[in-house]
């Protein structure tokens, strides 16, 4: 799904978009700690596998619905609800120990390794 994802990151500079992302975050927090209270487990689950199922189902309905994944940045639109919550899961998982690593833009990546770079002795 990273793969997928990866031009999100970079479409998230868009005001517009960021916003509608905030906004999926929430929800997918808010259906995730729900879906656990309606949900009696004989063993925990750890916030990471909640994520994990939450997250497979809607791309398996965004995949039934025919949804492709933005092939570039200037794909990404805030209309674009399945992308945008799978971004947001993404996300989530992230944060969580053990969670994946989330992707940076090519300018994260250049101005890390600037930072290294300088840091060294010359």
């Amino acid at each position: 799904m990273a793969d997928e994802l990866a031009t999100g990151w970079q479409a998230l500079a868009q005001p517009a978009l960021r916003r509608q992302f905030d906004q999926h975050l929430d929800s997918v927090v808010e259906a995730i700690r729900d879906g656990e209270a309606l949900v009696e487990r004989a063993v925990p689950t750890t916030q990471l596998v909640l994520i994990a199922g939450y997250a497979y189902d809607i791309r398996q309905q965004a995949l039934l619905a025919g949804w492709e994944p933005p092939k570039a940045e200037a794909d990404w639109a805030a209309g674009d609800w399945y992308g945008l919550r799978l971004l947001a899961c993404y996300e989530l998982a992230s944060r969580e120990p053990k969670g994946p690593r989330r992707m940076h833009s090519q300018s994260d990546w250049s101005s890390i390794v600037g930072l290294l770079r300088g840091s060294r002795p010359g």
